[in-house]
């Protein structure tokens, strides 16, 4: 073989070679963005379900919202949070009626002897002097402490609150 049979030979074999890793690559390329169109089809099916997901939580929200705004103007008691921790389940409250407020803590703590008790915290620091006055005159002095007792007189304890802030105090003035 003459030198340029050899040379057209090489160059022959170069450009098969060149055509095959260029296919290699077209078909690698083409499987490449079709994962990318899956994982982007993925992404957005994930982000509808995201805002969906968003949506139906700010429903529940709203329908919580509505449900606590019921049971305060049915029973005159608000419930602001509720969180659990190792002694037991919490609720940050106020009960009242337009001659006074009251707000609370009331803790749900479970024991093995006594079963469930709960435990009652009154929070003084968010009303004002005057309000704390009225309070004094229609709540007994005992429910300005922390108090712990069954479960079973919850009932009696929300009627003995819900009493005492119906009361209508005058103002001494």
């Amino acid at each position: 073989m003459d030198v340029l049979s050899q040379y057209r030979d090489s160059v022959k074999e170069r450009l098969e070679n060149a055509d095959v890793l260029v296919s290699k690559l077209v078909h690698e390329n083409t499987i490449l963005e079709q994962n990318l169109e899956i994982r982007n089809q993925e992404l957005e099916s994930s982000r509808r379900r995201i805002k969906e997901l968003e949506e139906q939580l700010k429903q529940s929200d709203e329908s919580m919202e509505l449900v606590k705004d019921l049971f305060e103007h049915l029973c005159g008691v608000r419930v602001h949070k509720c969180y659990e921790d190792d002694a037991g389940l919490w609720f940050d409250t106020s009960q009242g009626s337009r001659n006074g407020i009251m707000d609370y803590k009331l803790g749900f703590v479970r024991s093995d002897e006594a079963g469930t008790e709960v435990v009652y915290i009154p929070l003084l620091k968010q009303r004002s002097s005057d309000e704390l006055k009225i309070l004094q005159q229609q709540i007994p002095s005992y429910m300005f402490d922390t108090l712990s007792f069954p479960l079973k007189s919850l009932p009696q304890f929300y009627s003995k609150m819900a009493r005492c802030l119906g009361k209508e105090v005058k103002d001494s003035d």
